[in-house]
């Protein structure tokens, strides 16, 4: 196959996967106009019969006040729920600029320190200087980070609650995230020390709506390889030897005028 023939077939596999996206994000939209309706509907009368509880005999005043707090609990889950699977299927449109990766990290890093402070979880930075810029969509890609953040910090705090190790001292919490640039690539790892991803389980963990969390709607990580597939990158995940796990981000290195606009 001559490499012509090849690069006139990938663009015929890319056309088609925009298309079939494009045709997902149309049904989503659809979808969750038709769920919102009757949601917003539960949601006022929901509000409605809050309004009457004085009204309400002393004796049941307890249970109404537990139920309605169940129901409108409910209603914010399925709202969120709705919300994750529309950006999944129909991300805003990309506004891509050359970007300072490193500086552009240190941002993120500082805003999300505090919440690691808060648990007692180290976040570290082993950032590579002098890097080439790449071309980022600073809104999603932020979203990127600190949902890779989140998770690690959790996995951190599960880890937390189990080990006795690090209640004795004698280990810490770390998530680290590090960057270093290839050729034609620019490399993220974010890697932490909790309690990993189950073997065999590296792929589906990307898939939409597959969470291991109790209360987790299965949505986060497959926006995020959405949004990384979207800034022509890959992403990837694996256990650590010892414990924790890692992710890898792959983007190409500051292709400006090859960069493509959905």
């Amino acid at each position: 196959m001559s490499p012509s023939t090849h690069k006139q077939e990938e663009k015929q596999r890319e056309r088609e996967k925009r298309e079939r996206l494009a045709y997902i994000g149309t049904l989503a939209a659809g979808l969750v106009h038709e769920m919102r309706t009757p949601l917003n509907a539960i949601q006022l009368n929901a509000q409605l019969l809050e309004e009457d509880f004085d009204k309400l005999p002393e004796k049941w005043r307890k249970r109404f006040v537990k139920r309605m707090g169940r129901i409108c609990s409910e209603i914010r889950g399925i709202a969120k729920t709705l919300d994750g699977f529309l950006a999944f299927a129909r991300p805003p449109r990309m506004d891509p600029v050359p970007t300072d990766l490193n500086h552009f990290l240190r941002e993120v890093i500082e805003f999300s320190e505090p919440e690691f402070f808060e648990i007692g979880v180290e976040l570290e930075s082993n950032l590579a200087s002098d890097m080439y810029p790449v071309v980022l969509d600073k809104l999603q890609f932020t979203h990127v980070m600190l949902n890779l953040f989140r998770n690690a910090r959790e996995a951190c705090e599960a880890r937390m609650e189990k080990a006795d190790d690090w209640a004795d001292g004698k280990d810490k919490a770390v998530v680290r995230v590090t960057t270093s640039e290839k050729e034609d690539t620019i490399e993220i790892l974010v890697d932490d020390n909790g309690i990993g991803i189950e073997p065999g389980k590296e792929e589906d963990i990307f898939e939409l709506f597959y969470t291991t969390k109790e209360k987790g709607s299965g949505l986060g990580l497959g926006i995020v390889r959405r949004i990384v597939d979207e800034h022509g990158g890959i992403i990837s995940a694996e256990d650590l030897p010892e414990s924790g796990a890692r992710f890898r981000i792959i983007l190409p290195r500051g292709k400006f005028l090859e960069f493509r606009e959905e």
